[in-house]
């Protein structure tokens, strides 16, 4: 029996220092992030722009997002603000910032259920044989285990998951 006690305590207090250690890991993040990844492809600007805008596709091409919902269209059809269901629950509403066809899209995360604000720039530079892609993040995550949470699977993990979909779509050209 006092094996048992013992066991029951040691597991507990272990289980009780990981989550001290992880909200400890998530307070010590900096809120604010900056990142930046670019790669040329051979691709032109065109075909970039109509894979990169197409937010009614997102469920088909991105594992994590399970369903979109547009909340607002431009007369001529261009979707300005939408909201994201990931698989883990909750939702994710964006906004379009900025659009220059085939130059440049800025989408801003105004509300999400994960605590987390933030903006994504996409520029496309035309490179003859091709296009030079650039993707800048700046996002920032108010909650300590959300921030400790994206600390364990890299800070930057989506933003080098949206490149490298980009490019697996793209290279084969």
């Amino acid at each position: 029996m006092k094996r048992i006690v013992l066991f029951a305590f040691g597991t507990s207090f272990l289980l009780i220092g990981l989550v001290v250690l992880f909200l400890a890991v998530g307070f010590f993040q900096d809120p604010k992030f900056h990142s930046e990844t670019s790669e040329w492809l051979k691709a032109e600007p065109e075909d970039l722009w109509a894979y990169i805008t197409d937010v009614r596709d997102l469920p088909n091409r991105r594992k994590e997002v399970v369903a979109i919902k547009i909340l607002e269209t431009r007369p001529d059809g261009t979707i300005t603000k939408w909201e994201e269901t990931p698989d883990m629950g909750g939702y994710m509403i964006f906004e379009l910032r900025e659009s220059i066809p085939n130059k440049l899209w800025k989408i801003e995360l105004t509300d999400a259920s994960f605590k987390m604000r933030g903006s994504w720039t996409y520029t496309l530079e035309r490179k003859i044989p091709g296009t030079v892609i650039t993707i800048t993040e700046d996002s920032e995550i108010t909650s300590i285990p959300v921030r400790g949470a994206y600390f364990l699977a890299g800070r930057d993990a989506t933003l080098q998951k949206e490149m490298e979909l980009i490019h697996n779509r793209f290279s084969g050209r």
